[in-house]
Order: C-alpha cells, then sequence, then structure tokens
C-alpha cells in the first residue's frame, strides 16, 4: 500500500511540476504585423542604401522577450536591424538597445535574437544601411498600418501619406498565457496531491 501510495505521490508532482513548467514557458504574440493578408508584400517597395535608414513603430504592453522577427528586407551588402527607443514621431539620435548585422538578407527570413528583452514601452524596429548597400523593404499594402520613418542623409521623417503602407515586418515576443492543457496538467497534479494529503491525514 506505501508503494502505491509512493508512487501515486511520484506522479502528481511529475503532473504539477509539468503543468508549471508549460506554464513558464511562453507562447508567442504577435505585437505588430504590417503584412498584407497572406504575408502578402505587393505594396510600395522603399529602396535602400547608402545613408538611408527605415524605422516601423511599435508598442509593448509588459516586459517580454522577442522571440523572432520577420522583415521583407531583400538586398546585397550589409545592414543593420536592431531595435530603438521611441520618444517622438521619429527616431532620435543612434542609440541601439539591440542590433543585429545581415549580409545579402532574403525576404521574409525570420530573425531569433536571443536575449532581446523590452520592458513595457514604445520603439522603433530600425534598418541602417552599409555603404553600398542595394536593396528594398517592401510594404505589405498601400494602405497605412503602423507610424514609420525614413532618413536620407541623416534627416528623419515621419511618413503620413494615405497610400503608403509600412514597410513589412513581423514582431513577435514571447508571452506568458498558458492553453487549457496546461491547466488540464495542473489541476491533476493538484488533485492527486490534495488525495495524497487526504489519506495521508486518515491514516493518520
Amino acid at each position: 500500500m506505501q508503494t502505491q501510495l509512493h508512487i501515486l505521490s511520484k506522479i502528481a508532482a511529475a503532473l504539477l511540476l509539468c503543468g508549471l513548467a508549460v506554464h513558464a514557458s511562453a507562447a508567442g504574440t504577435v505585437v505588430i504585423n504590417t503584412y498584407g493578408p497572406g504575408d502578402d508584400v505587393s505594396g510600395w517597395a522603399s529602396q535602400l542604401g547608402q545613408g538611408q535608414n527605415l524605422a516601423v513603430a511599435f508598442d509593448i504592453g509588459s516586459a517580454t522577450t522577442v522571440q523572432s522577427l520577420l522583415t521583407s528586407i531583400d538586398g546585397v551588402g550589409g545592414i543593420t536591424v536592431g531595435i530603438m527607443t521611441r520618444q517622438g514621431a521619429v527616431p532620435t539620435g543612434n542609440s541601439w538597445l539591440y542590433s543585429t548585422h545581415l549580409t545579402d538578407p532574403w525576404a521574409n527570413t525570420a530573425l531569433t535574437p536571443t536575449g532581446w528583452t523590452l520592458a513595457a514601452g514604445s520603439y522603433w524596429l530600425v534598418t541602417q544601411a552599409d555603404t553600398g548597400f542595394a536593396g528594398q523593404w517592401q510594404s505589405g499594402t498601400d494602405t497605412p498600418s503602423a507610424a514609420w520613418a525614413f532618413s536620407s542623409g541623416g534627416s528623419w521623417q515621419a511618413v503620413n501619406t494615405g497610400f503608403t503602407g509600412a514597410p513589412a515586418t513581423r514582431i513577435t515576443v514571447t508571452s506568458a498565457v498558458p492553453e487549457p492543457s496546461t491547466y488540464g496538467l495542473m489541476g491533476l497534479g493538484l488533485v492527486a496531491v490534495a488525495a495524497r494529503l487526504r489519506r495521508n491525514r486518515q491514516q493518520g
């Protein structure tokens, strides 16, 4: 009997730990998606070259970690992609919170950065072309779907035309929103633990 109770307690603990582990693991939440339907990029294309930069605004509701970045940037040469704090209608200064350098980027290639943690707030996803880079960052639609800006020669300008959509990007962050199956595992574990405790009291 004691052996059965011991096995039961192990199973209960395992179920509870599994539920907690799944709860702690983060599911992806999209915080901005300026692609068209079906990840379409049939809109206007912004040329990127020496001294030309683009920035797309996005907001974070609570502290999180960037899980993946998807853009329609395509070109030959090097380009820096990263995140800056947003405090106005255009980026100010050149202070990267996080950045990564890409060589000959292919459109719609997902980046999976490591350790890009962000507090709740407003940010820019910024691209900065190297000398000699030639390419484009195509928009998903011709309908504006996010605030964005461009610079040429170091001077940023907000884009607010009624026919130009923001460059296509999708930013996915981690979020600890458990699925129903997670609650099921945790519930089973708690029930089994409670049963074990009740049995122990009865035997005592």
